[in-house]
C-alpha cells in the first residue's frame, strides 16, 4: 500500500469515524461477494436451465404427437373391431 493511500484511509478515518469506514468495507466486499457470485453461480445456473426448459418443451411436443398417433391407432383399431364383430354376428350391431 503506498503512503498516498495510507493517508487517504487515515484521513477518511478521522472525517467520517471508523463505524462508517468499517461499514463501508464491509459493503464493498458484500459488493465484490454478490458480483462473484453472479458471474460464478448464477449466470451458469440460469443458462442451464433454460436449456433444460427448453429440452423439456420438445420433449411434450413430442409425447403430443406419439399420444395423438396413439389416439388415431387406437380408434381405426376399434373401428375395425366393431366391423370385425359385425360380419361375425351376421350383420346385427
Amino acid at each position: 500500500m503506498s503512503a498516498e493511500m495510507t493517508e487517504t484511509i487515515i484521513k477518511a478515518i478521522k472525517e467520517v469515524g471508523v463505524p462508517v469506514v468499517m461499514l463501508a468495507v464491509v459493503v464493498y466486499l458484500f459488493r465484490e461477494a454478490a458480483v462473484t457470485v453472479h458471474a460464478t453461480v448464477l449466470v451458469p445456473v440460469v443458462e442451464s436451465h433454460t436449456k433444460f426448459l427448453d429440452r423439456t418443451e420438445r420433449t411434450l411436443e413430442e409425447i403430443s404427437t406419439t399420444q395423438t398417433q396413439q389416439a388415431t391407432t387406437l380408434q381405426e383399431l376399434a373401428v375395425g373391431q366393431r366391423d370385425i364383430q359385425a360380419k361375425l354376428s351376421g350383420g346385427r350391431p
